[in-house]
């Protein structure tokens, strides 16, 4: 699963391993350590929820964790909708925009980046 942030924005990829995790367990979570000692790391996690009934982020414990509803997740792990997304309301009228997406490979191969778990990229058939 891959993280990325700009502003207020979260943008989550998950492969193709990490859908299937996510179907089977109801939930992903990746850690990156930013130092030897327990407190010199943080997570990040989806999970499905129950309880919720919009896709809904919250930062407790050095852990970033994206909830999303039952339904939303089940109807996106089973079929080609390729991501989840809404606008999380904070404080004086900003808001944290939240996007789940199936990873796609690459359609331009880049050093250092491995496709070999992502999904086929839908366009690949049209710039061949």
């Amino acid at each position: 699963m891959k993280l990325r942030t700009a502003g207020n924005s979260i943008r989550l990829r998950l492969s193709q391993s990490d859908v299937r995790k996510f179907t089977e367990t109801g939930v992903v979570e990746e850690f990156v350590k930013t130092g030897v000692g327990e407190d010199e790391m943080f997570s990040y996690r989806l999970l499905r929820s129950k309880n919720d009934s919009a896709l809904s982020a919250k930062f407790s414990d050095r852990c970033l964790q994206i909830s999303v509803p039952l339904d939303q997740a089940s109807d996106w792990v089973t079929s080609e909708r390729v991501g989840i997304e809404a606008d999380q309301p904070l404080s004086a009228g900003e808001v944290l925009s939240i996007l789940i997406e199936k990873d796609f490979a690459c359609l331009t191969p880049r050093s250092g980046d491995d496709d070999r778990d992502t999904f086929p990229n839908p366009a690949a058939a049209a710039t061949c």
